[in-house]
């Protein structure tokens, strides 16, 4: 893909087990384009054997790529929800406005401390969900191609 003097070179590869399956070309040429226009081409991936054949395109080349990924990701949010969490344990009790809300001023000290660590214990508790939903997510995603310019959909 060229564009104004520049060149952009993306590399395909796959691999296959069973010789009766393949692209109906052997090589993927897209034509010249320019911004307001855009060019599409239609590839088949054939399959002459009689077992179907289940397929996916993949954003990474192989398992390996894609395990490093969700790594990265996973210690991304490792970070941030350290970050939130000690937010959370950094919070001033009094600026939560729980207590304005009671309309009872019959707690003592002692009672209205147990009433703060349990309202910041169940706001730990939510965070722990919340990322924990996140890695399930993250865990779960298939990586597969996604991007703003190329896109594959079936026929």
């Amino acid at each position: 893909m060229s564009y104004d003097h520049l060149e952009a070179v993306i590399p395909i590869r796959g691999e296959s087990h069973n010789d009766n399956v393949y692209l109906s070309k052997s090589h993927i040429h897209m034509d010249p384009t320019s911004i307001t226009l855009y060019s599409h081409q239609y590839y088949t991936i054939v399959n002459k054997s009689q077992v179907p054949i289940e397929f996916s395109w993949r954003a990474f080349a192989t398992g390996k790529e894609e395990n490093e990924k969700k790594m990265r990701l996973n210690m991304q949010l490792s970070q941030e929800e350290s970050e939130e969490r000690a937010m959370l344990e950094s919070q001033d009790p009094n600026e939560s406005g729980e207590d304005s809300l009671d309309s009872d001023d019959s707690y003592d000290e002692a009672e209205l401390g147990l009433k703060r660590e349990r309202a910041q214990e169940k706001a730990i508790a939510t965070l722990q969900r919340k990322y924990q939903g996140i890695r399930k997510a993250v865990e779960d995603d298939p990586m597969l191609f996604q991007d703003e310019i190329f896109t594959i959909e079936p026929l």
